[in-house]
């Protein structure tokens, strides 16, 4: 992995997702199935992130900061709230595209239930 890693380290999670989402197109290209993937890793989003962060030395803890960093922005850009974007990321993982169906659909069902 670490040969195919940017040079730069990032806080920013969409970078981190995008490698996350790169890794797992790549792999399919090879013929390796993402339930193989899973079967090994919780979250490819939080390997990537940690093996940027632990060529530098830095902590496991900054992981928190950044799902919580992409917890906000899903959250100011879904029109959901902090906590709902927090369980849709424990629960879908930390692919955008996902995320942001999820949450869009969250929003017009609680829409539809205001309505009721």
């Amino acid at each position: 992995m670490a040969e195919h890693l940017p040079n730069a380290m990032t806080d920013d999670p969409m970078a981190v997702s995008d490698l996350a989402d790169e890794m797992m197109k790549g792999a399919e290209r090879e013929g390796i199935p993402a339930s193989e993937i899973h079967e090994e890793v919780d979250s490819v989003f939080g390997v990537i992130f940690e093996a940027m962060h632990h060529r530098e030395g830095s902590l496991p803890e900054a992981e928190k900061a950044v799902l919580d960093q992409l917890a906000a922005r899903l959250a100011r850009e879904a029109g959901i709230s902090d906590d709902q974007a927090g369980e849709l990321l424990k629960r879908i993982g930390t692919d955008w595209d996902s995320l942001l169906n999820e949450a869009h659909f969250l929003k017009e069902l609680e829409g539809r239930l205001e309505q009721e």
